[in-house]
């Protein structure tokens, strides 16, 4: 037994020689995953959860008729509303934009702002009087607010979003705005700082 030992020792010694320097080369841990790509795929899986709770509860309703009239669909918007509203009862401002999220955001709007044509597309943003507007989550989007319309350098940076949903800017504040209830799904504040 002695003998097989001293034979099986140097073969031992060189198998965990191997395997230690393997671990070493392959001990680094792996690399960090991109925080913008884990903040893009957070986000996209919120929406997409969303969307698919805005799908169910719309689907409960009567449809709107073809040719509705400005009654039925703002009926039909209500009704959606109030569904929202009960199902997302305990919805707050950063469940959709949270903190990583709106960093990503502000990143890209800031590229863009920064950029040769920047100048012309903070000020298209920043057109209308949104002083003193107030935003909540779930609340209905102000009937005295325009809805406006996001530049196409913006909307090629951020995220595609499902229909049921889409960005609207009042002042620097970007808005989640569920176009079918009208209602306010989420929103970043100083989206242009």
């Amino acid at each position: 037994m002695d003998t097989m030992h001293r034979r099986l020792a140097p073969s031992i010694l060189a198998l965990a020689l191997v395997a230690a320097a393997g671990r070493g080369a392959g001990a680094q841990d792996p690399p960090a995953a991109n925080p913008d790509a884990a903040a893009l795929a957070d986000f996209q899986e919120r929406v997409q959860a969303y969307a698919a709770l805005h799908d169910k509860l719309e689907r409960t309703l009567a449809p709107i008729p073809p040719n509705p009239t400005p009654e039925q669909v703002s009926d039909h918007q209500r009704a959606l509303e109030r569904l929202l509203l009960r199902a997302r009862a305990g919805a707050k401002h950063g469940d959709i934009f949270t903190d990583s999220i709106r960093a990503y955001f502000r990143r890209q709007i800031a590229r863009v702002i920064q950029g040769s044509d920047g100048a012309a597309v903070r000020q298209a943003l920043l057109d209308e009087d949104t002083r003193g507007v107030r935003f909540a989550v779930n609340a209905r989007y102000p009937a005295n607010v325009p809805r406006s319309t996001v530049p196409p350098q913006i909307l090629l940076v951020l995220p595609r979003l499902p229909e049921e949903v889409e960005y609207r800017f009042v002042g620097e504040r970007l808005v989640l705005l569920d176009v079918h209830a009208n209602t306010v799904v989420d929103f970043i504040d100083r989206a242009l700082s």
